[in-house]
Order: C-alpha cells, then sequence, then structure tokens
C-alpha cells in the first residue's frame, strides 16, 4: 500500500538521466535496482493549476537503501517525480 509523501528531494542522476540517489530528511538513499520511468497524464489544465505546456508528468519508480552507517535498512520502493524548478518524493510503498 502506498502513502502519499509528497516532500522536496534532491536527486543524483546519471549520464543518461536515471536516478543513482536521493536526499529525503537529510538521508541518503541509493537506488539499488533499475530505476523504472513511467508518465502520468496531469488533469486538463482549464481544471486546476496546470499549465497548457505540459500534459503528462515524468515520475520515476526506483528501489532505493538508505545509506546510514549505524543502522541496517532494507530496500524499499519510491516513486521520484521530477517536476519544474525540481524532485518531488512522491510515493513510499510498504
Amino acid at each position: 500500500m502506498p502513502t502519499v509523501i509528497d516532500d522536496t528531494i534532491e536527486v543524483a542522476i546519471s549520464g543518461d538521466g536515471q536516478p543513482t540517489s536521493f536526499v529525503w530528511q537529510r538521508f541518503l538513499y541509493i537506488v539499488t535496482g533499475q530505476p523504472q520511468a513511467y508518465f502520468r497524464r496531469l488533469p486538463p489544465w482549464w481544471h486546476g493549476d496546470s499549465s497548457p505546456t505540459r500534459i503528462d508528468q515524468e515520475l520515476w519508480r526506483v528501489t532505493a537503501v538508505r545509506d546510514s552507517p549505524r543502522e541496517q535498512h532494507g530496500e524499499h520502493l519510491y516513486d521520484l517525480c521530477r517536476a519544474p524548478g525540481g524532485w518531488r518524493l512522491a510515493l513510499s510503498w510498504e
């Protein structure tokens, strides 16, 4: 079951544009699997605050582990959203 997060994050990307790591709430998360890109259709721009220049939203589903020397953390699934002006952590899958 996903948990909606919707927090601003910093994302490091590879040369081909795939996320390799991200920082969320001061913790570094390392992407361990193959990131999967997908696109979500935005609501019609006349129904909200959307701009008529964007009709899709780019998301990346990644498996990542928190990089912490003191604790062992398992892998979790996250959805990262590349939005105008930066990245957001959209969902955390439990």
